[in-house]
């Protein structure tokens, strides 16, 4: 006969428990000890035991109970030497680079009135790289792995203002620049850590990466329990005297139905017990977001949330009317089970790992054809940046360091471009749709490059630019143009040389690339991307001179957006002068300027004014019948 070890807690010392709270810690025993009776107090302390065997105190009741001495001395442990990797000796090069150059600019006497400015780079710059670095080495875990991605993507924006300080403050050019390519190899070491802490902890070749961070799911879990309980009626104050019971009528209704429907067998994760089996299951196998856990959930979780997924199919709508605690459940649901859903990011191991290990070792199906293209962005990036940062090496002329900035930019946005292949997980999904916005800039760009000096100008770009083709013989035999040309079908699904063919390495089509969504998705990430920019012009004016006319190469940079959503519009394919009707001209001016304004959802109170005063929902209408 056992006795209840809860039992024996004083009552005046502890006011007197409920049957709810009672419940509540008898599930959590079950959950984490794994006992089948929490009331018995031997099952309890053998669980205990056997939970934390590794703990000293464990190991200390465990030697008293077989009368042996239990105070022992602790044994010391040989401290394990980690030896340092490429990659770590490549991360010190790249900090040490990046604080030569911030002091070469925060002591140079051609800035010495931008000090308090440049400080505040340095402050900013060393405390994302700390960060960057600790995210990085951390990369399996998808909340580090965001941290990562947003940390180098900043590091890209300061190269980028760097950049652009440098082309408008001819004095201190070089320092500026130099100062972006340290930030680009720091950026550019931040991604191959990533594939390396997936490639050294195990993760080999699978492609199964946690949606959110195992800390969340245990949150999501209970997220699911508790709005089952208020569905149902089982948390302590479900319903006011006199509010209407819409979760229990759901319940009912819905427990009938899916009787009616032969979907019986999904009434069983509305039982509490049922339901926190299986997420409980699903939470130990993932064995803290570890490789091995990953690949066990990667290979069951889609069979065991099979049932969650078809309960919010089907109850979805199947009850009227529509019972808020009963959405709620099934969001729940889903919102857990998404938790399963792969993510991005398992490329990054073709950017940390030699392609020579890539098969056998990291995975037997080989490179996709979005995996060859990542490879390739990469390595044309490198290209692309050693002949941009020698357009204007020793020139000051208007039109060259407006053709600066253009190519700065543009191997600003391939950098973007290759984070989103190396987070996609499809050969044109939505990361590759948003990549290949970056194409249509880069073919707005030799438009206008490559105009002759004969022919009018036919884009906004050409008109910024004017004389501009007399300056480019000055850099062309630099190759820039060919290399341009080169990237456009590593990010598009057609080639400028040869719009009608397929190029090598897509799987997609043309006409699945020319898609409405596809559009849309680029049409946003060049908005996006030019309010972005626009808003890093309103911080440069302090590091330029007085001879520099910002406002000329933020047209221009302008014009460079314009032309390729005019582009991205016509569906173009080929290097021509974009001439589109004058509605879809408007609309892309309105599109870039419109400014970012976030509308506040309607609600009673704002609805029944509007429908009783005849109120618009910008607010024309309110407070003219008290001025009659």
């Amino acid at each position: 006969m056992t006795t209840d070890f809860r039992s024996n807690t004083s009552s005046s010392a502890n006011p007197p428990s409920t049957a709810y709270d009672r419940v509540v810690f008898d599930n959590l025993l079950r959950r984490e000890l794994k006992v089948a009776d929490p009331s018995n107090p031997q099952e309890v302390a053998d669980a205990l035991l056997r939970k934390y065997q590794s703990d000293p105190r464990a190991l200390a009741l465990t030697q008293e109970a077989l009368g042996l001495p239990f105070q022992q001395a602790p044994t010391s442990r040989p401290v394990v030497q980690t030896t340092p990797t490429a990659t770590d000796n490549e991360w010190q090069q790249a900090v040490g680079d990046v604080e030569r150059d911030l002091r070469e600019l925060t002591t140079s006497a051609l800035l010495k009135d931008l000090t308090a400015e440049l400080t505040g780079w340095s402050d900013a710059i060393r405390s994302a790289m700390r960060e960057g670095d600790h995210a990085a080495r951390f990369g399996l875990d998808p909340h580090q792995r965001d941290r990562a991605f947003s940390i180098r993507r900043q590091l890209g924006d300061y190269a980028r203002v760097a950049r652009l300080a440098g082309t408008l403050n001819p004095p201190a050019r070089n320092y500026f620049r130099q100062l972006a390519c340290s930030l680009d190899e720091a950026s550019s070491v931040i991604l191959v850590q990533l594939g390396e802490a997936l490639g050294n902890a195990g993760y080999a070749g699978g492609k199964f990466l946690l949606q959110s961070p195992y800390s969340e799911l245990q949150t999501r879990r209970d997220a699911a329990v508790y709005a089952l309980r208020n569905l149902i009626g089982a948390t302590q104050e479900a319903y006011g005297p006199n509010d209407w019971p819409r979760g229990l009528d759901a319940y009912r209704q819905l427990y009938t139905a899916l009787e009616d429907q032969g979907q019986g067998d999904l009434r069983s994760l509305l039982v509490e017990s049922e339901l926190a089996r299986i997420m409980d299951e699903l939470i130990q196998r993932a064995a803290h977001g570890q490789p091995d856990g990953l690949r066990a959930v990667g290979a069951t979780a889609q069979v065991d949330l099979a049932r969650f997924r078809r309960l919010v199919m089907v109850a979805n709508r199947l009850v009227r009317p529509e019972s808020p605690p009963l959405t709620a459940f099934l969001q729940s649901l889903a919102l857990f089970a998404d938790a399963f859903t792969s993510a991005g990011g398992y490329r990054l191991l073709r950017i940390a790992r030699p392609p020579i290990l890539l098969y056998g070792l990291y995975g037997a199906q080989g490179l996709t054809h979005a995996d060859r293209r990542l490879l390739e962005l990469v390595s044309s990036r490198s290209e692309l940046a050693e002949l941009v940062d020698c357009v204007t090496d020793c020139e000051c002329q208007s039109v060259m360091m407006r053709i600066q900035a253009i190519l700065d930019s543009t191997l600003y946005y391939l950098d973007r471009a290759i984070d989103l292949y190396a987070l996609g997980d499809a050969d044109f999904g939505a990361p590759e749709m948003r990549a290949s916005a970056f194409a249509y800039y880069i073919l707005a760009v030799l438009t206008a490059l490559q105009k002759s000096p004969s022919d009018p100008p036919g884009s906004r770009l050409q008109k910024s630019l004017g004389d501009l083709p007399g300056e480019v013989s000055k850099w062309s035999d630099l190759t820039v143009l060919d290399q341009l040309e080169e990237i456009v079908p590593l990010l598009a699904a057609f080639s400028v040389d040869a719009p009608g063919a397929r190029p090598p390495h897509w799987e997609t089509s043309l006409a699945s690339f020319t898609t409405d969504n596809a559009l849309a998705r680029r049409r946003q990430e060049l908005t996006m991307q030019w309010r972005l920019e626009q808003q890093r012009f309103g911080s440069i004016a302090s590091f330029t001179t007085s001879c520099i006319d910002v406002s000329a190469i933020e047209a221009t940079l302008k014009g460079v957006a314009i032309d390729a959503m005019r582009l991205n519009e016509l569906k173009a394919t080929a290097v021509a002068a974009p001439s589109v009707p004058a509605a879809v001209d408007d609309s892309i001016e309105a599109d870039l300027d419109r400014a970012d304004t976030i509308d506040i959802p309607p609600h009673m109170e704002t609805s029944f004014d509007g429908l009783v005063h005849d109120v618009l929902r910008d607010g024309t209408g309110r407070g003219e019948d008290d001025e009659h």
